[in-house]
């Protein structure tokens, strides 16, 4: 599959009636690479939607971490870069709640915001695994 096949996977997911958090979409997009049932890629994620359920680490980033450590993934030098790519993207925020407000205060809406996250995730993980 390439780049935009995942995105257009992961979108489709989050247009769903379910629509998952952004690290169920992650893990549920790659779930066939990883070897995973789609109810395993989902239980395995659930908890770490809306920054781990406190506003910590956003979804977005701990699904592509965990993404590519079943991928064989593991360097610090590839995982840095991943931290790397999302901090100057994003004014050295990775948290979800800071995240969102600094959204919100742009007058931004939280889905547009989340699905961009998501597809930024996909096309770090699909650099990183070319």
């Amino acid at each position: 599959m390439t780049t935009e096949d995942y995105i257009n996977k992961a979108m489709a997911l989050r247009n769903s009636a379910s629509c998952p958090n952004c690290a169920e979409t992650i893990l549920l997009t790659y779930a066939d690479d990883l070897n995973l049932t789609e109810e395993t890629a989902a239980s395995l994620a659930s908890n770490f939607g809306g920054g781990m359920r406190s506003g910590r680490t956003c979804g977005a980033i701990t699904g592509a971490l965990m993404v590519l450590g079943g991928l064989g993934i593991k360097d610090p030098a590839s995982i840095n870069t991943l931290w790397n790519k999302f901090n100057e993207n994003h004014n050295g925020m990775t948290d979800c709640a800071p995240l969102l407000k600094a959204n919100a205060l742009a007058g931004n809406d939280r889905t547009s915001h989340c699905n961009g996250m998501i597809q930024e995730a996909i096309r770090y993980i699909e650099e990183l695994r070319a």
